[in-house]
């Protein structure tokens, strides 16, 4: 009996000396010693739960090309009171207010959705003139271009214009003449198409304009294209990382056939509740699990930039390119991912189409991309510190180049003062005595220099980089070294 009072004397001087060191963490800590507390108190996931988000979260990286498009889709529609087959063109300069992925600022964009669930479509790209052209690709569902061909000056018609017929899957009618023929894998399509012209904006907008798409079936007699202004508002094209990024998988599940080599794909999205012919109607429990797979997806692609999205350009130090293979780009395999064993690597396919859009067929005919991730000092790239990299006046680019920052988190541009201005040598830039101009990246404005500056927000994540538009030889070969970004005191 007297152990048994010794024992419940110690057990409360005990729960006593807890509650005072637990008083005295709160008052110190406040909320983060509360939120700890409850973490060690949550009780472990269930099994199904965790098997759940685990098959989410593959589902996520395994469709990431596709969200891209039917983000794209709805978009249209919810943003812009459109539908697919309209084009969308930005008739001033984009900015934050324009969620896609990784674009710039220089030139118009003709962008949106094709439908061929109703049969062929016919893209009318325009012959180039003197001063104007049109270059870009037209991608299926899964960003594969068709037929592996570009459109426009540096694409197939080579700017003499062409009549491009999109076909859907199975199409088995005949095929009139005077057309390329595009086979089409699914029967979304996305397209991103540049207006380039040396005679300045408003004439790329007005060319650009004379792009069409309408049905085969009005061939003869086209109705006129419809055009979208994204300029006018919040245009929300690229898919955000919560749970309605499963909504837009969904729909690829519901609208799209069904490729052999994802049909256990498919199976794991069929465990989450994403099956073909049946509603995806998630409980409140599910969809925060969801919500929790969708973020960790995005988490995952960030970790794993360096080195699986990007690796050292070669002949370039400091300078990073996408992670493409031989077997990603060879005819009639273009983006798909899938090496000598038949094995699809939608790890790296997701990696790289995080911070990519419509990756052209044939690449560095028209663009090229670097970016890096460390400055000249090989210290990480830091959106509190400036950086400054000056160009020179003979950089060789055909068309020109452009110095960009984006949210590496949106993928898309800073929403700063600004709302992410890029440059390039199509701007009204300070130049120095010789020629070159110098573009400073970083928080602060440079004095007398504010034309010559893209501003970053501190603390956040962020990627910069450089593109040429119409690469010379020596800068796709390395024998040309790309300035890089030096920190500026």
């Amino acid at each position: 009996m007297e152990n048994k009072k010794v024992t419940m004397a110690r057990t409360g001087s005990a729960t006593c000396l807890r509650f005072v060191i637990s008083t005295i963490m709160i008052l110190a800590f406040g909320a983060p010693y509360i939120y700890a507390v409850e973490m060690r108190s949550e009780t472990k996931p269930s099994a199904p739960d965790q098997i759940l988000f685990h098959r989410a979260t593959e589902v996520a990286l395994w469709a990431m090309p596709a969200t891209d498009s039917f983000a794209t889709r709805e978009a249209v529609i919810r943003d812009l009171g459109g539908h697919p087959n309209d084009v969308v063109i930005n008739t001033r300069p984009m900015d934050s207010d324009i969620h896609l992925v990784a674009l710039q600022t220089q030139t118009p964009y003709l962008q949106g959705a094709l439908d061929l669930s109703n049969g062929p479509i016919i893209v009318d790209i325009p012959s180039a003139t003197d001063e104007s052209h049109l270059y870009g690709v037209i991608s299926d569902a899964w960003q594969r271009p068709l037929e592996d061909v570009d459109v426009g000056l540096d694409g197939w018609d080579q700017g003499k214009g062409a009549r491009y017929l999109l076909l859907p899957p199975g199409y088995k009618r005949d095929v009139p003449e005077g057309f390329k023929v595009l086979h089409s894998r699914t029967y979304l399509q996305n397209f991103l198409i540049r207006s380039i012209s040396t005679a300045g904006w408003d004439a790329a907008v007005k060319y650009g304009r004379t792009m069409q798409i309408y049905p085969l079936d009005e061939a003869a007699n086209p109705t006129p294209t419809t055009f979208l202004d994204m300029s006018q508002t919040v245009y929300r094209a690229a898919p955000r990382f919560d749970a309605g990024y499963f909504e837009l998988v969904d729909m690829l599940v519901q609208e799209e056939p069904v490729n052999d080599y994802d049909k256990t794909m498919l199976g794991m999205a069929a465990y989450i509740g994403i099956e073909k012919g049946q509603p995806f109607e998630p409980d409140d429990h599910t969809i925060a699990i969801l919500e929790r797979a969708a973020k960790a997806t995005q988490d995952r692609l960030l970790e794993m930039a360096l080195g699986v999205s990007w690796v050292p350009a070669e002949g370039q130090h400091g300078w990073t390119q996408f992670n493409l293979h031989q077997d990603d780009i060879a005819p009639g395999r273009l983006y798909v991912y899938e090496n000598a064993n038949g094995m699809i690597d939608y790890q790296r396919r997701a990696a790289i189409d995080y911070w990519a859009y419509c990756m052209p067929a044939v690449l560095g005919s028209g663009t090229m991309y670097n970016v890096a991730f460390v400055d000249a000092d090989d210290n990480p790239i830091d959106s509190a510190k400036t950086y400054r990299i000056r160009i020179p006046e003979d950089f060789p680019a055909r068309n020109f180049w452009s110095v960009f920052a984006y949210d590496s988190r949106t993928r898309t541009f800073i929403a700063n003062g600004t709302k992410g201005r890029h440059l390039s040598s199509r701007d009204v830039l300070v130049k120095n005595a010789d020629g070159s101009a110098d573009i400073y990246v970083g928080p602060s404005v440079p004095v007398g220099l504010e034309s010559n500056w893209i501003e970053t927000i501190p603390g956040s994540d962020i990627f910069i980089g450089l593109r040429t538009y119409g690469p010379e030889e020596s800068v796709l070969s390395g024998s040309y070294k790309i300035p890089r970004f030096v920190l500026v005191n």
